[in-house]
């Protein structure tokens, strides 16, 4: 994901210098809240670092300390902590691979439509669609809004569009990815 670049509505991200945290911060520069994995061991403490791939997106999510399947908790600068879960431990099916947020009395779902293409929804509203760009685009994330949002909804809707980003493959890709790869 292009990191440098804010959202439509001015929100942006900065990942933290040892990759344990990603800071979001709404358009006036202002620290709105911090997403943190949990490690499920204690003993786990150290950053999982993925292999350098070719495109720029690549390169800047290796850093990232989030797995899919394992829990992460969205800190705000208020005090209110949530969680979220993006995606079921090992799965293959597109439609267990969303991303769930638990905040505030609301619960969001990035649900993922293709390849690349997911909704947003809270509490079962859908608030956006987002789409990830093709080939040379990979990292541009277009999103269009079709409900009224706030602080709490841009800061989620950030946290999907630059760190989970759109769209999954289904089981019949993921199958030939991983035989291709054998």
């Amino acid at each position: 994901m292009n990191w440098d670049s804010s959202t439509e509505a001015g929100w942006f991200v900065k990942l933290a210098e040892d990759g344990s945290a990603v800071a979001i911060f709404d358009p006036a520069g202002s620290l709105y809240g911090k997403l943190s994995p949990t490690y499920p061991d204690e003993g786990d403490r150290t950053p999982r670092r993925r292999k350098p791939k070719s495109s720029v997106a690549d390169r800047d999510r290796h850093v990232l300390t989030f797995r899919k399947g394992h829990p992460a908790t969205l800190h705000l600068a208020d005090g209110t902590i949530g969680n979220v879960t993006d995606q079921k431990p090992g799965a293959m099916r597109r439609k267990n691979k969303r991303c769930e947020v638990d905040i505030s009395g609301r619960t969001y779902i990035f649900t993922h439509s293709s390849s690349r293409r997911a909704t947003a929804l809270r509490d079962g509203i859908a608030l956006a669609h987002m789409t990830r760009g093709r080939w040379s685009n990979r990292s541009t994330v277009t999103r269009k809004t079709v409900s009224v949002t706030d602080a709490l909804d841009e800061c989620v809707l950030t946290i999907f569009q630059k760190v989970v980003t759109p769209g999954r493959t289904g089981a019949l890709d993921q199958v030939m990815t991983d035989l291709s790869n054998i």
